[in-house]
């Protein structure tokens, strides 16, 4: 599947994810915050780490990657749906936005939604999961914000460090296509 096509939702565009992203993507995945609330490995990733995880993406079979904008049209995230299941109809949904001036200001929700649409009615999915850490509350809200509900917590699910976390299980499903 690879790279995701354009879609644009209020603000944002989701769009191929091209070389422009890179550099950007790089440094939001090496963000100390960002990786304490997206990661249980909390060493940064070198040049060729970071191409090795989002390559591995790009070439899967069952991944869709996105570059995210704002609407000036600068890269602010990624998005990535993954395990894209087209039997049981299904994939999870994994977002970042790297770009710390747009966080808390709705981008994430609205990026979320389009990447749901696009699950939806582009891949044909019935469910969309997410999973969170638990210690990531915004992520949570953002999440219920767009339609997802809670289904349960993966208690003590990874090592992050010394401690354990949790993980919250989050769904939503498409009500539209019953079929």
């Amino acid at each position: 599947m690879a790279n995701g096509t354009e879609v644009q939702r209020g603000r944002i565009t989701l769009c191929p994810f091209g070389e422009d992203f890179w550099s950007n993507s790089r440094a939001w995945y090496n963000d100390p915050e960002i990786i304490a609330l997206t990661s249980d490995d909390q060493s940064q990733l070198t040049e060729t780490e970071f191409r090795l995880t989002i390559e591995g993406d790009l070439n899967a079979d069952q991944s869709v990657v996105f570059g995210i904008r704002d609407e000036a049209g600068l890269p602010i995230g990624i998005g990535i749906l993954r395990n894209v299941d087209p039997v049981h109809r299904c994939c999870e949904l994994h977002i970042t936005i790297g770009e710390r001036r747009c966080w808390d200001k709705g981008y994430g929700a609205e990026a979320i939604s389009a990447m749901r649409d696009y699950a939806f009615d582009t891949l044909r999915c019935h469910k969309v999961l997410s999973t969170p850490f638990a210690k990531n509350p915004r992520m949570v809200r953002c999440l219920e914000k767009c339609g997802f509900e809670r289904e349960g917590v993966l208690r003590d699910a990874l090592l992050q460090g010394d401690t354990f976390i949790d993980v919250v299980l989050m769904g939503v499903i498409n009500l539209s296509h019953t079929e």
